[in-house]
């Protein structure tokens, strides 16, 4: 009796050690994150203010493995690659992209349940080595494994379908036909949601003409949608 009392009490303080250790690399790992928060608040370019931002990142998920400071890291490189596609250089970009692949690849490794990580890591594939974009279909079955993960989240489906459609020439047929059962099902459910597409379409394309061409193809949707356009 006395023994196992012993080995209770050995088991109960490891226990309260590692529950300490855990709560002190966590306050860490937001301590850095704040200092992040704060940095991004004060410098407004992120191609000056990247080595920064990158260290208290690096910080924060070295320090105790949150999915936000994954999603925030690798937020951060996609971001900063977007710009090198305005003003910078290919080689950087790219690595930037590689940056942001690899904080997503052990994310989705660490979090295998949590949509958003394929999402994110769909979205850096889909534009891979820009403007050919040789690696969009693998870009696409990560988007359709968020999709799986949760298949009514309004966020992931307006997203993605929006990228599907801005990619409607690549697509396979079943994928097209996937992406019009999708709207379908939705539309069903809230009929406001082609509104969001249609935001989401204009701030990357000039015309919407394009959108209502893929979509007015089906005669059975379009009448539910030509409101909108």
């Amino acid at each position: 009796m006395t023994r196992n009392k012993a080995i209770f009490t050995i088991g109960a303080a490891l226990g309260l050690i590692a529950l300490f250790v855990t709560a002190v690399r966590d306050y860490a790992g937001m301590r850095a994150f704040g200092r992040y928060r704060e940095a991004r608040s004060r410098v407004p370019s992120i191609q000056s203010g990247l080595p920064e931002f990158e260290r208290h990142l690096f910080t924060a998920v070295h320090t105790w493995p949150r999915r936000l400071f994954f999603e925030e890291l690798a937020n951060l490189y996609f971001d900063a690659s977007l710009a090198e596609i305005q003003s910078g250089t290919e080689d950087k970009r790219k690595s930037l992209l590689d940056k942001a692949r690899d904080v997503l690849l052990e994310e989705v490794q660490r979090y295998p349940a949590a949509a958003d990580g394929y999402c994110n890591l769909g979205r850096v594939y889909m534009i891979s080595n820009y403007p050919y974009l040789t690696e969009a279909a693998k870009g696409r079955e990560y988007l359709k494994k968020a999709l799986i993960l949760q298949p009514a989240d309004e966020y992931l489906n307006t997203n993605i379908v929006a990228v599907m459609l801005s990619q409607w020439e690549k697509l396979e047929p079943s994928e097209r036909d996937d992406v019009r059962a999708r709207i379908r099902n939705i539309l069903d459910h809230n009929e406001a949601f082609i509104a969001k597409i249609l935001n989401l379409w204009k701030r990357n394309h000039a015309s919407v003409d394009d959108l209502k061409k893929i979509l007015s193809a089906d005669a059975e949707m379009w009448p539910r949608l030509q409101k909108y356009f």
